[in-house]
């Protein structure tokens, strides 16, 4: 059972670490050919700035603590009382690196389907295509769903409340930011994003 176990804990490491690399390799290979990823909305609120702030702190903190009870490391970012053990079972550790394994999965469907469109961020200058193809035709906003799949994979893995306040934060977050995308590309895309819209779900389509 402990050989088992650290299996997990290295396959929670090799999933992160392959979530981060496939994403800089795609953004490398984007700029490459001149492609901005990372955008900077000019025309966000203050408050809208905060929750872009906290979501890149929470996201931050969910892979660095997963990698450091996973590893181990010795130095963690949240005190003590957010490292409690509040899951703690075999069968929910299975059940999380599955999830983890789709939210991977996910993840590199949606980086395929949007090619030259993949932005992080709101980019008001070159918005790129809106796209409909593959994954996305099942859900409108993928990225997002691989990332919730991949932290509350990290919860059940690791059953720890910083991993519960992670997915929440990130979780809520995201909806907010998904929300603010929605009217970004009504704006940009008109009548064809409401009939895309209108015809996929905002997280999944059955």
């Amino acid at each position: 059972m402990r050989v088992v176990g650290r299996f997990l804990d290295f396959f929670l490491v090799a999933v992160i670490v392959s979530f981060m690399c496939l994403g800089m390799l795609r953004a490398l290979a984007l700029y490459a050919r001149g492609v901005r990823v990372v955008a900077v909305d000019r025309a966000r609120t203050v408050v809208q700035g905060l929750s872009d702030l906290g979501m890149v702190a929470a996201f931050v903190t969910w892979i660095y603590e997963a990698l450091a009870f996973a590893w181990p490391l010795r130095r963690h970012l949240v005190p003590g009382a957010m490292q409690v053990v509040i899951l703690d079972s075999f069968g929910l550790r299975v059940l999380g690196a599955l999830t983890m394994a789709a939210g991977l999965g996910v993840w590199l469907a949606a980086m395929s389907a949007m090619g030259a469109s993949w932005r992080v961020g709101i980019d008001r200058d070159a918005p790129g295509a809106l796209v409909t193809r593959g994954i996305f035709a099942r859900t409108r906003n993928p990225i997002y769903v691989a990332f919730d799949l991949l932290v509350i994979g990290t919860l059940l893995m690791e059953g720890r409340l910083v991993f519960l306040i992670a997915a929440l934060v990130l979780g809520s977050l995201g909806h907010l930011l998904i929300r603010r995308e929605e009217r970004f590309l009504a704006q940009v895309h008109g009548a064809a994003y409401e009939r895309y819209r209108a015809r996929v779900g905002r997280y999944f389509t059955i």
